[in-house]
């Protein structure tokens, strides 16, 4: 461990802080952070996806889909941050006790 990190570990726990118990939440709120993105990077590729069918459709006539299908494919990019946001919260709230 260098110096600084000693210190600062050192620093921790004289106020108390389970140092080790720390960095194992760090890790798994930093896991689930991925998993998170993992998800959000999946709802908009699938949605990236769609849009492309769209405007392939478009090209052959159709262009009342246009309007339909990119309202469906923000509503899917809305929910999966939102549902992104929420878990990131709950982990939070969850850390802090």
């Amino acid at each position: 461990m260098s110096d600084e990190k000693k210190s600062v570990a050192d620093a921790l726990r004289d106020w108390g802080i389970d140092v080790e118990k720390f960095e194992e939440r760090a890790k798994e709120s930093f896991a689930a952070a991925k998993g998170d993105l993992s998800e959000v990077t999946g709802t908009l590729r699938q949605t990236l996806i769609e849009a492309k069918e769209i405007l392939v459709g478009l090209q052959k006539g159709g262009g009342a889909e246009l309007k339909g299908g990119f309202e469906r494919a923000w509503q899917e990019i809305e929910r999966a941050f939102k549902a992104a946001r929420e878990k990131a919260k709950e982990e939070k709230t969850d850390a802090e006790e």
